[in-house]
């Protein structure tokens, strides 16, 4: 996503120190790591309706509430659309996706 943490020159070295080549990436480009879209299902979640929590407790045990309840068929589905994520974003050459 060439935030500057990833671009970091240390960072890149290390890449290149290792033989590790990395991809050109667009600068406005989506986030295509399934965890974003995970971390959306849980979100939709815990604030439906609205939904505001008192305490950090509140919301803690809520978080993990529904995180247990994610399916392993939810997150292979997620793993498994990678694929058609990258080929969207090449399609559309770095435009916004519908991911």
């Amino acid at each position: 996503d060439n935030a500057p943490i990833h671009r970091a020159k240390v960072n890149l070295a290390w890449f290149k120190s290792k033989r590790i080549n990395v991809l050109p990436w667009p600068s406005l480009s989506p986030d295509l790591n399934p965890m974003e879209n995970l971390w959306g299902i849980l979100a939709r979640k815990v604030y439906a309706g609205g939904k505001q929590f008192r305490t950090k407790e509140q919301l803690k045990t809520t978080i993990i509430k529904f995180w247990e309840e994610i399916s392993i068929e939810q997150l292979r589905a997620l793993v498994k659309s990678k694929p058609e994520r990258i080929f969207e974003v090449i399609k559309l050459n770095g435009a916004k996706t519908k991911y």
